[in-house]
């Protein structure tokens, strides 16, 4: 399903996971983020790092946590891509967020959330299967799966009325 009709959910989505992305919200581009795990390891000529085990990364803005996650770096030593493996959880503001797996491409700026996906804002609420979201061209698909359907639920904001 191509959803584009109502920009404040495709907006929720984007919100998601574009701080793992971007590194954060403009506001705190440069905050740091704290990440622990059971196991950390550095591969320098794979320029990779993998976090084992309870992963939790914390920034001002958002809460990760995973059972795995594998950062890619490019030449420059900037974050390339992101792959997050078994039960993902994203919290930011009032954004949460839970899946199987989530691998983020900051070059083509473009995450794959799969695995039983599940969005809240508020009141509003995405599920599917798989979940691929286009940042800069303000664009989802929502993948249903076998034997499911897509559910969107969205609540209309009363801004602009009196």
């Amino acid at each position: 399903m191509i959803y584009n009709k109502h920009k404040l959910l495709i907006l929720l989505i984007i919100l998601v996971f574009a701080p793992l992305l971007t590194g954060a919200k403009k506001d705190a581009a440069n905050a740091p983020v704290k990440v622990q795990a059971d196991e950390m390891r550095y591969y320098g000529t794979e320029r990779k790092s993998t976090f084992h085990g309870n992963v939790v990364a914390v920034s001002d803005n958002y809460t990760l946590t995973a059972d795995d996650v594998t950062v890619f770096l490019d030449k420059a030593n900037e974050i390339s891509k992101i792959k997050c493996v078994g039960n993902v959880n994203f919290r930011s503001d009032d954004i949460i967020s839970i899946s199987k797996q989530a691998d983020l491409d900051q070059k083509k700026k473009v995450a794959v959330i799969t695995g039983n996906v599940k969005v809240w804002q508020g009141e509003n609420y995405l599920e599917g299967e798989k979940v691929f979201i286009y940042y800069e061209e303000e664009r989802i698909i929502v993948d249903k799966g076998t034997n499911k359907r897509v559910t969107i639920i969205f609540k209309p904001t009363d801004e602009g009325k009196k």
